[in-house]
């Protein structure tokens, strides 16, 4: 049985016209990333987590192209909304799945195994860490990583969400100049860098990519 829940004269309305075949300058981002997707099972739960509790702003409410049933809603930071181009900071989207009609996900290669907030120093993380704790999730302790100090506790269907502070970033023992250009380990893992580095393979930039 085919089933076809696609809107295609919506989309096609809705939808760039053309193949983006090369990114341009107005379609390069200048911070960040576009945004991070995850799937949910009940989507007014997962706003009251990340509209209510952590205080992101919901900026958008749609529906899957492939499942109208399917709510599709954006949460981002500030005034922050999809759509404008340049800058994005901490937009978040999620599907809404049924767990009745979708059996769970099991974590494997290519998927998500977290995504960290920021938050703006040391002292706003304990409070934030507090939060949590009155609200009833579970949450790591504070961990040095560090570039920067972390809190790791997971949303209403379970995906790990980490909270990390700001600094002191990553020129603690680098120099900015020479920022990427060597394999940079904890110290809890300089140990094992020759098997590290063993495993590693080079890093290259698809051509469609401009700097």
């Amino acid at each position: 049985m085919v089933i076809d829940n696609r809107d295609e004269a919506r989309i096609a309305a809705e939808a760039w016209p053309d193949p983006a075949l090369s990114i341009s300058s107005n379609m390069a981002l200048s911070f960040g990333m576009h945004h991070i997707t995850a799937i949910g099972s009940d989507i007014q739960r997962t706003h009251a987590y990340f509209g209510e509790l952590l205080g992101l702003r919901l900026v958008k409410r749609t529906s899957n192209f492939d499942d109208p049933a399917s709510a599709h809603w954006y949460w981002s930071v500030d005034e922050h909304r999809p759509g404008l181009g340049g800058t994005f900071r901490a937009t978040i989207t999620y599907f809404e799945r049924h767990p009745d009609r979708e059996r769970r996900a099991n974590l494997g290669a290519g998927q998500t195994h977290h995504f960290a907030l920021a938050v703006a120093d040391e002292d706003s993380q304990l409070e934030w860490r507090q939060k949590l704790v009155w609200a009833g999730l579970p949450v790591s302790p504070v961990m040095d990583r560090v570039y920067f100090k972390s809190i790791y506790t997971r949303d209403p269907d379970g995906h790990i969400v980490e909270l990390a502070t700001l600094g002191p970033g990553f020129t603690v023992d680098e120099d900015p100049k020479d920022l990427g250009r060597s394999l940079r380990l904890p110290p809890w893992l300089e140990a094992q860098r020759s098997a590290i580095e063993g495993h590693l393979e080079p890093v290259t930039t698809p051509e469609w990519v401009t700097p």
